[in-house]
């Protein structure tokens, strides 16, 4: 309830609004430096793009075409399909564009989980514990429910899965869109929904199998567990082994036919392929049968530490990137809460369920990821907004210490971008007004009682922003050839380095127009027989450490600057700080042999 100073102290400053003002420029932010070559994001982004590509060169929506034979259908079609269209079927193939629909997807995830926080904190009950006014977020409740909303959005935003993988090619936003959305619509309306006699499970089977057209059928397992839950627990109001109830058959054929339903929409892609076959082989088998195999042995792998159960049991902490202790803070007030009786709301419900069955399912296979539960993370950041105001200090004091480890690391590499291409003003004023306020936000967060939490919520993804502008000159002029370059390779074989599968598709959007000719170089930087590409093609792309020369017997043409990735484990993490100006950072030239 709120008090007459309380009500004084909002209406003077209306906190809510801040706090829905920040979530909107924390959106937004992920516009910034999106068609980038040096975001965050899955390495196998660009084998994703490679297969669109050349699948689009056809001028047929099926079969997938790859260069690689063990890597097409790995995935569905409708990923391969989006970049075919948002990319002009080759005519508009850049990386902002392939990139888009991602962060469309993003933004509606986004939009989802602050409504659905807003939606459920106005229906609490004001005199409960969990939405209880403190004084200090808004004038009253209406207001908490808004400020809330916008920082449960702002939480799941700067979580580094959804930085990571919300905003690349290779994404998980389509199916966490879809699979999530189905338990967003439930926890909505949960009584409505779950007495629902087909219209619910009509579309909730269409949501499930569009879900599974971007990643996998195997969706349905997690998802039905999911809704056998809500059924049980939200719907019946009886605990998961009282399966014995009435009404329990009319569920359970619910459920079915929603993954029946699932299905069949992912079988679409077998009717529509004109090589069933192979989709069968590569991806069933291949892809996902295959995630059960294991030449150590299933438990050895299980109790492992690469991926093992503990990899499942930390997923949405680790998902959570800066804001883990924050995450595990969430938990912990959680569970406080439930010992000690607080009443939970139906759509909390549904979130910790959907949560459980992702991590029971997924920790069946033997190969376990994070990313596997990345669907769920909406959930947790719903969750962080719900327990806001009981999530103890110390845990967003904690995250504001990981918070300034990485503004000063930001720093590391911007020092380190300064010493090797000898600008000082390669970074404007604004950069460094920019992380020196992140920094002192930290320290003053971390001191001061009142700025903690609302600090420690905003932090995170102030450290991403200024890794994304710590990265983007390397993604303007100072990162390409110059146009002149660019027209002389056009029809050319080049050849470029590759370290990764798929990993020479960045060339298709820096030397646009040439053909790209790849050899393998583990480490770009000291590839050493350079002679020996020029027995293939005419031209090539060498990379070096600053000061180095790229060859003996060879002309430069143009030069770049890269970003280096996958360091040599020889240089170690020291070297970061001993030598950012090569640890980070390499010249990247096109030469040609000089005749004899």
């Amino acid at each position: 309830m709120s008090t007459p100073q309380a009500d004084s102290i909002s209406s003077r400053y209306p906190v809510h609004l801040f706090w829905l003002a920040a979530a909107v420029l924390v959106a937004l932010g992920y516009l910034f430096g999106l068609g980038g070559d040096h975001i965050p994001r899955n390495g196998d982004e660009l084998v994703y793009a490679h297969i669109a590509r050349l699948t689009a060169a056809t001028d047929q929506w099926l079969p997938l075409v790859s260069s690689y034979d063990f890597m097409r259908n790995t995935k569905p079609p409708v990923l391969f399909w989006q970049a075919m269209v948002a990319g002009g079927w080759g005519d508009q193939w850049t990386l902002l564009n392939l990139r888009l629909p991602s962060l469309v997807y993003s933004w509606g995830i986004a939009l989802m989980v602050g409504l659905l926080t807003w939606k459920t904190v106005r229906e609490s009950d004001s005199q409960s514990t969990r939405s209880a006014f403190n004084g200090t977020a808004a004038a009253d409740h209406a207001h908490q429910a808004v400020m809330l909303g916008a920082v449960a959005a702002i939480a799941y935003l700067s979580f580094f899965s959804s930085y990571r993988y919300g905003r690349p090619y290779l994404t998980s936003a389509p199916e966490t869109f879809w699979l999530f959305g189905v338990f967003f619509a439930i926890a909505w309306s949960p009584t409505k929904l779950l007495a629902s006699r087909w219209k619910f499970p009509l579309l909730a089977g269409v949501a499930v199998g569009i879900g599974c057209l971007y990643k996998s059928f195997a969706m349905v397992v997690p998802v039905g567990l999911g809704l056998a839950l809500c059924y049980q627990t939200v719907g019946a109001r009886k605990a998961p082994w009282q399966v014995f109830r009435r009404g329990v058959v009319g569920d359970g054929i619910k459920v079915a036919a929603i993954c029946v339903l699932a299905l069949v929409v992912f079988g679409l892609w077998f009717a529509v392929d004109p090589q069933p076959g192979e989709v069968w082989r590569e991806f069933v088998v291949g892809e996902n049968a295959g995630k059960f195999k294991s030449s150590p042995g299933y438990f050895n792998v299980a109790f492992s530490g690469n991926s093992g159960f503990l990899v499942i049991l930390t997923g949405y902490f680790s998902n959570a990137g800066l804001l883990l202790p924050v995450s595990i803070g969430c938990f912990w007030a959680a569970w406080r809460s439930y010992r000690q009786g607080a009443a939970v709301s139906p759509a909390e419900k549904v979130l910790w369920l959907w949560m459980l069955a992702l991590a029971l399912v997924f920790m069946l296979p033997n190969q376990r990821s994070t990313r596997y539960l990345i669907p769920a993370m909406p959930a947790l950041g719903i969750l962080i907004a719900l327990y806001w105001h009981h999530i103890g200090r110390i845990w967003f004091g904690i995250t504001l210490v990981f918070c300034l480890i990485g503004t000063l690391a930001m720093v590391l590499i911007a020092y380190g971008a300064i010493r090797a291409t000898q600008d000082p003003w390669l970074y404007s004023p604004l950069f460094w007004i920019f992380v020196a306020g992140t920094a002192v936000a930290c320290v003053a967060g971390i001191f001061r009682k009142g700025l903690t939490k609302p600090v420690g919520t905003l932090a995170s993804f102030a450290v991403l922003f200024s890794l994304a502008w710590v990265t983007q000159p390397f993604n303007g002029s100072m990162g390409e050839f110059k146009p002149s370059t660019l027209q002389l390779l056009k029809g050319q074989d080049v050849s470029v380095p590759s370290n990764f599968n798929g990993h020479f598709e960045r060339y298709e959007f820096i030397i646009t127009g040439a053909k790209v000719v790849p050899y393998f170089a583990a480490q770009p930087v000291d590839y050493t027989d350079v002679d020996a590409l020029f027995k293939n093609t005419r031209y090539a792309l060498v990379q070096r450490r600053v000061g180095q020369k790229p060859c003996e017997a060879c002309r430069i043409i143009d030069e770049r600057w890269d970003l280096r990735s996958r360091q040599d484990q020889k240089e170690g993490t020291l070297g970061a700080f001993r030598s950012p100006e090569t640890y980070w950072f390499a010249k990247e030239y096109l030469v040609e042999r000089v005749a004899p």
